[in-house]
């Protein structure tokens, strides 16, 4: 392949991926308000864009489930509640516990000491309040551990919604105490696994996940979703 197209294809790759990070920016922030319909011709506009980025970009936030794409009618925002956020994090939870649970089985000592050198990164950014490489840091380590499970599918649905959590955390950021907290908690995590304890490495994995969905919650004054199967309980 020449090196035009090849350029072609990166040049292509990064307008869609710019144009789904402002998308995505966008209605976190309100502008695209829920059930506004994203029209492709205003957002080219609205984006200095040509319409493949904008289409490549819709699809990709549907992926995400921040839009809903309808036959004949075009994509439409999705609201961001309690519920959709509480439904990532609970199937984020399961996810999580399995790979603290397969990397207490077999990881390497090398990948043990790589979880704690980017552990260690991740506090150094926490202390520079560098909100970037904290962000990637935090992902290195959860995906880090997906890679270790060799399970592949798994760490692709656990990985499909990372944009839009690094997002609202981007724009919320953590409550009093909470930053400290991550570090312990990731410090519990890799302490069951070095110990090859994989009923404790699940449950400080899963709870991990879980304080960190209530403290996005908390942090973006979002109504907090009822329990799954107990919204009817006061209508008995």
């Amino acid at each position: 392949m020449s090196s035009v197209l090849l350029d072609a294809f990166a040049h292509s790759d990064t307008s869609y991926r710019r144009v789904a990070d402002t998308i995505r920016d966008r209605i976190i922030a309100g502008t695209y308000s829920p059930s506004m319909r994203l029209k492709v011709p205003q957002l080219c506009l609205d984006l200095g864009v040509s319409s493949n980025p904008v289409r490549e970009a819709l699809q990709q936030l549907q992926g995400e489930g921040l839009v809903v794409i309808a036959p004949n009618k075009g994509a439409t925002v999705r609201s961001i509640d309690g519920r959709l956020i509480r439904e990532i994090y609970e199937v984020n939870a399961v996810l999580d516990a399995f790979f603290a649970g397969r990397a207490a089985q077999i990881a390497s000592d090398e990948q043990i000491m790589e979880l704690i050198a980017i552990h260690r990164k991740l506090e150094q950014a926490m202390l520079k309040s560098d909100d970037q490489k904290r962000s990637d840091h935090n992902h290195r380590f959860h995906a880090l551990l997906g890679e270790i499970s060799g399970n592949r599918e798994a760490l692709t649905v656990r990985l499909r919604h990372r944009n839009l959590m690094r997002a609202m955390r981007m724009k919320y950021g953590f409550s009093t105490n909470r930053e400290s907290l991550v570090l312990n908690e990731h410090e519990e995590i890799i302490s069951a696994i070095s110990a090859r304890d994989v009923p404790r490495a699940e449950i400080a994995a899963k709870m991990h996940c879980l304080r960190s969905c209530d403290d996005i919650i908390s942090q973006a004054s979002i109504e907090p979703a009822p329990i799954a199967g107990l919204e009817q309980v006061g209508a008995r």
